[in-house]
This record gives structure tokens, C-alpha cells and sequence, in this order.
């Protein structure tokens, strides 16, 4: 079967305003209470010549008279936390975070201070990774927001919900689930219930789609409880969400519980005013895994209606029926098959044993030698979907045609209504007879693709011979 896979969908978090600048210290007193000297006063001329007139440069003089300071008073707050500002600017944020909570620890006056330093280098390093993220930059992205989180952690869930979407494009399903669970525990937490009410509203509008986004990484993850109780949890507050609805019966079949999902897949198709092409697909493929095949059947069976043209659908229809033995049903759809995917093996096979079972024999035997005479397959072929459009991939099976012959294949794709969006060739040079060749074709679109289909421009001439 060809599985749908779930698209996540990217949180963009827009550019944020600078919240105000710190104070310097003020006089002294207690001990480590902020008391300027040359050296502190030294450093804070450089600070702002470096963030006020341009003058990066600046920011290590700041750092030498700031440390001396502190070498001169290890107790004086003031020295920390100048060094902690000069190592943001110098982009060590490591040590701006070690040097601001020594800060801190000895002048507890410093906090809103300090959490406006870190909060301003927060939303620069923000600002900052939304360039190389809209370029296709990963690597880049996930360090300007590693940064951002380390110099300002848990406090705002903009730059998690960003590193969720990052770490998933680069791989890395866990750190992505993570990143997701930190986001709701800022959304939840005291950071929103002391922000204003409009940054407070914002936030909780991102909670759902983060909910549903950890689900989604969960269920691919195969740590199926835990996806159940996301979506549990996320259709609790969207009870009417259809698709939602149709990922946790997904999740349910995946975790050995079809009793349950069938229920819901039940329930779904009793309201198939509400259901797309994608829910359609979802849930023939639910019910496939949980082996109900005459409604899986009728799930893929709307998908194709809708469009034809859908290989997968189509394919998906007609296994359902082949695994439900319902032979007669199936002799039309597998002749829709054998049309769609007329140099896949698999197609023939299909129709031949529905012709037979429904007792055309002589057609069966026709149709099963034209199978065995092709001359090569397009094989193990899967749709991958994108947010810029898809890429097919599959093997290139040789059978009787001549090394290095190139083979033409044109793929039409189509999108969620069933119509076509466009096509791309593939040249593929056959290699040594009986050799797998993998091909890839990529296609872009601004809408979402939903299926496709191939086409050969140049098929060889003479079929192979059949053995007796």
C-alpha cells in the first residue's frame, strides 16, 4: 500500500520588536552591588560605541577592561555583567550566559535588567535565523536558534517552534518532538501569563498547530501512546478537526488497536461531506492495515473518483478489492489500473487474477503474457510531497532491452482536487538486462500534490518473448 504522509506544517514567527536597553550600574554600597570605577566606565563607552555607532570591534575592548574590572573585584556585579554584554556582541553566548547569572547572583536588582540583555539578543539571533530558514539553510537556522535559546531559554516559544520545524527538515525526529514539548511548556507556563496580553493571545493561538505538529513527529517516530495522546489531547479542543480526527485512528491502527480506529474511520466515513481527498486516502489506509477491505475499498474509491488519473488511489482501490476477493467489482478498476501503470508488472498480475476469478479465462491468460512480455518496469514507485511541490522515485527494472537504450518517462502530477498540475521527464539509461536502476523526478508547484501517474514517450519496439 502507499502510505500519505503527513505534512508539517512551518511556524513562521514574523520579526519581533527590541524590547528597551538595560541601565548601567548605579552607585555601591552592599557588597557586590554595581560601583563604577575607570575600568567599568571604560567598558560601557566601548559597549556603546560598539551597539549605538556601529563598532563591533569595540566589543573586545570592552571585554578586557570589563574582566580587569573583575579582576580588580571579584564581588562587584557591574564588571559580570558589562562582560556579559560585551560576549553577546561578540556571539559567545555561552559565556554571556555564565557571566550574567554571576551577575545576578551578586545583585539581585539586576534581573529585569539582565532578562532585557538577554531578551534583545534573543529576538536579534531570531531576526537573524529567519534568512538562512527562508533559504533552504537548516544548518545556519538551527545554530542562530540554538543561540537564541541559550542566551534567553524557555522564556518566549517562538524560536522552539521554529527549531521543531528545522530539526524535523534536517532529521532529527527527536530534538524536533522536544523542541515542540518546550514550546508548550513556555505557552503554558508563567512566561505567558506575565506577558501583555496581545504577545499572551498570539502565543496561545500557536498551541494547537504545535500539539498537532509533536503528534504528527510522535506517530513517525513510532511512539504511537504518546501520539495518541497528543491528538486525544488535541481533538478534545477541536472535536469537529477531520483530519485530526483521521491521524489518531492512523496512530491507533499503527499501535495494534483496530478495534478502535475502526470506529473512528466508521464514523468519519458516515460524514463524507467533511472529507478531502487526503482523509479519504488516510483512512483506506487504516483500514487496510486493520484488514477491513471492502471499506477500505470504498474509502480509496472516492479518492479515484475524484481523481482518476491517481495512480495510488487507484491502486490502493484495487488491492483492496483483490484482498476482499470481490472479483467481478474488481475487473473494472483493475483495468483502470493496468492503464494508469501500464509498465508495472504488479498491474497485470492484478487484472489477470480478477479476469479469471470472474471466470474470462482466455483474457486472463492474454493479459498475464502482456505482463510477462514487457519489456521493462517501472517498479517500487513512491510519491514523495513537499512543501514546494513532490518528487517521485521508483526502480528502473530491465528486462529484455538493450544496456545504455535511454528510456524516456514523463510523470503527470496532480493536486487535492484531482486536476493536473503539471509534468516532469525523466531520462532513465537502461543498465545490464535484469538490473534495478533507482530514478528520481522532482517537481515543483505551489499547490500541494496529491497523485500521479507515468507515461513513457519511447517505449521499445518488440516485447520479450514469453517461455511457454
Amino acid at each position: 500500500m502507499t502510505r500519505s504522509s503527513f505534512a508539517i506544517a512551518l511556524s513562521t514567527a514574523g520579526i519581533l520588536a527590541a524590547s528597551g536597553c538595560a541601565s548601567g550600574g548605579g552607585g555601591g554600597g552592599a557588597p557586590g552591588a554595581p560601583d563604577e570605577n575607570d575600568l567599568t566606565r571604560s567598558a560601557e563607552l566601548f559597549l556603546t560605541q560598539a551597539e549605538t555607532l556601529g563598532m563591533p570591534e569595540r566589543y573586545s575592548e570592552a571585554l578586557d577592561a570589563a574582566l580587569n574590572a573583575i579582576a580588580n573585584d571579584t564581588a562587584n556585579a557591574l564588571g559580570y555583567f558589562l562582560a556579559g554584554r560585551a560576549q553577546i556582541g561578540l556571539g559567545d553566548y555561552s559565556a554571556a550566559d555564565t557571566l550574567l547569572n554571576r551577575a545576578l547572583e551578586r545583585y539581585a536588582a539586576y534581573e529585569q535588567d539582565i532578562r532585557v540583555e538577554r531578551e534583545r539578543a534573543w529576538i536579534d539571533l531570531f531576526n537573524e535565523a529567519i534568512v538562512p530558514l527562508d533559504a533552504g539553510d537548516n544548518e545556519a537556522g538551527i545554530a542562530l536558534l540554538e543561540s537564541a535559546e541559550a542566551i534567553f531559554p524557555r522564556q518566549r516559544p517562538e524560536a522552539l517552534i521554529n527549531l521543531g520545524v528545522s530539526y524535523n527538515n534536517a532529521g532529527r525526529l527527536d530534538d524536533a518532538i522536544d523542541a515542540y514539548a518546550a514550546a508548550l511548556e513556555v505557552i503554558r507556563g508563567p512566561a505567558t501569563a506575565t506577558a501583555d496580553s496581545a504577545t499572551a493571545a498570539g502565543w496561545r493561538e500557536r498551541e494547537a498547530t504545535v500539539i498537532s505538529n509533536r503528534a504528527t513527529l510522535l506517530a513517525s517516530a513510532e511512539r504511537f501512546d504518546e501520539a495518541e495522546a497528543a491528538w486525544r489531547e488535541y481533538i478534545a479542543d477541536n472535536p469537529t478537526d477531520v483530519p485530526a480526527r483521521s491521524n489518531l485512528a492512523s496512530v491507533l491502527s499503527m499501535a495494534g488497536k483496530p478495534a478502535e480506529a475502526q470506529s473512528i474511520y466508521d464514523e468519519l466515513l458516515e460524514a463524507a461531506e467533511e472529507l478531502g481527498l487526503r482523509e479519504y486516502m488516510n483512512i483506506g489506509i487504516g483500514l487496510y492495515q486493520a484488514e477491513v477491505f471492502d471499506r477500505a475499498a470504498e474509502a480509496f474509491r472516492h479518492v479515484a473518483e475524484i481523481a482518476p488519473e491517481n495512480r495510488d488511489a487507484v491502486f490502493n482501490w484495487a488491492q483492496s478489492l483483490f484482498e476482499a476477493q470481490a472479483w467481478e467489482e474488481l475487473v473494472p478498476v483493475a483495468r483502470q489500473l493496468q492503464e494508469l501503470d501500464e509498465w508495472n508488472k504488479d498491474s497485470y498480475t492484478i487484472l489477470a487474477r480478477a479476469l479469471l476469478d470472474a471466470g474470462t479465462s482466455e483474457e486472463a491468460t492474454d493479459i498475464y503474457n502482456r505482463g510477462e512480455a514487457l519489456q521493462f518496469h517501472l517498479a517500487s514507485s513512491q510519491l514523495q510531497p513537499s512543501s514546494g511541490g513532490a518528487s517521485i522515485v521508483g526502480e528502473f527494472v530491465n528486462v529484455c532491452v538493450d544496456a545504455g537504450e535511454s528510456i524516456v518517462v514523463r510523470v503527470h502530477f496532480n493536486g487535492m482536487d484531482g486536476a493536473e498540475l503539471g509534468t516532469t521527464e525523466i531520462q532513465i539509461t537502461a543498465p545490464d538486462r535484469d538490473v534495478a536502476q533507482a530514478f528520481r523526478g522532482d517537481f515543483s508547484s505551489d499547490e500541494a500534490v496529491m497523485g500521479y501517474y507515468y507515461e513513457v514517450l519511447n517505449p521499445p519496439g518488440e516485447p520479450c518473448p514469453v517461455l511457454p
